[in-house]
């Protein structure tokens, strides 16, 4: 009997464990049938995670600057913590940069085939 419930419970935690694992690999392959509207809702929860990456960048370097004129670190510790957290805001506002841009190549060609529809359909007009 009491294998049984030792069988049972090993079977019960190796679910509990195994569960978060088959889960994801679920989510992953639906993740491929992605509709336009989940793809725009990920690139605006990536803009909103670089802007966050950016504030917390700046934020950091303030409290650093603080610190050191508080002269609670050390000036070989501010300048290595300054040049990290300077890096981090330069790689989030270069995130932020490439969005933009890949943003406004989006909008181009939006703008772009609307006009070519337009003129089609102008055309279109005319020969009636």
């Amino acid at each position: 009997m009491a294998i049984v419930i030792a069988l049972i419970l090993g079977l019960l935690a190796l679910a509990f464990v195994l569960y978060p694992l088959l889960r994801r690999s679920e989510a992953k392959s639906s993740a491929d049938q992605v509709a336009p509207a989940q793809v725009e809702l990920r690139e605006q929860a990536r803009a909103v995670t670089t802007e966050g990456q950016e504030t917390a960048a700046k934020v950091a370097l303030q409290e650093v600057e603080l610190d050191y004129q508080l002269g609670n670190i050390d000036e070989p510790d501010y300048r290595s913590m300054r040049e990290r957290y300077m890096r981090r805001a330069l790689v989030a506002l270069k995130a932020r940069y490439d969005q933009e841009q890949a943003l406004d190549e989006m909008i181009e060609e939006q703008l772009r085939s609307m006009r070519e529809q337009n003129e089609e359909d102008k055309d279109d007009a005319k020969q009636l």
